[in-house]
């Protein structure tokens, strides 16, 4: 019997949900942990091999050639239920289709990150965190 990270639930029937997006995940404050996988990927249908000498890596989105054995992941234990919202969940992200929003400038000079996003301030917002 295993229980859900997400709500509690136990149960025998468990998934694991993967996620790797070269981010430090832990900055959600979600119960994710850090995996980290040493070999290659199955080939994937449509992906070409990306050749460094006469040495082969499968997918060239992971960066350096020294890099490309490792791969590091996200995971979390979860029921059906919790798995279908965490599957909904990006399904609506992806239909929503907007345009991601770019820095708008607004002069202060202060600029802060929100889930590896970039914010610059408002006069508002910089005098809300620090009191002169």
């Amino acid at each position: 019997m295993e229980k859900c990270i997400r709500c509690g639930d136990v149960d025998e029937d468990r998934r694991t949900l993967w996620m790797a997006c070269f981010y430090e995940m832990n900055e959600l404050g979600i119960p994710l942990e850090q995996v980290q996988l040493d070999g290659t990927m199955a080939d994937k249908i449509g992906v070409k091999k990306l050749k460094f000498g006469k040495i082969e890596y499968d997918s060239p989105e992971f960066g350096e050639p020294e890099n490309c054995g490792k791969r590091q992941f996200y995971t979390m234990r979860v029921c059906k239920d919790c798995r279908a919202d965490w599957m909904e969940a990006i399904k609506n992200w992806y239909d929503e289709k907007e345009t991601p929003s770019k820095i708008n400038t607004t002069g202060t000079g202060v600029f802060v990150r929100k889930l590896g996003k970039i914010y610059e301030l408002t006069e508002e917002e910089v005098k809300e965190r620090w009191i002169y």
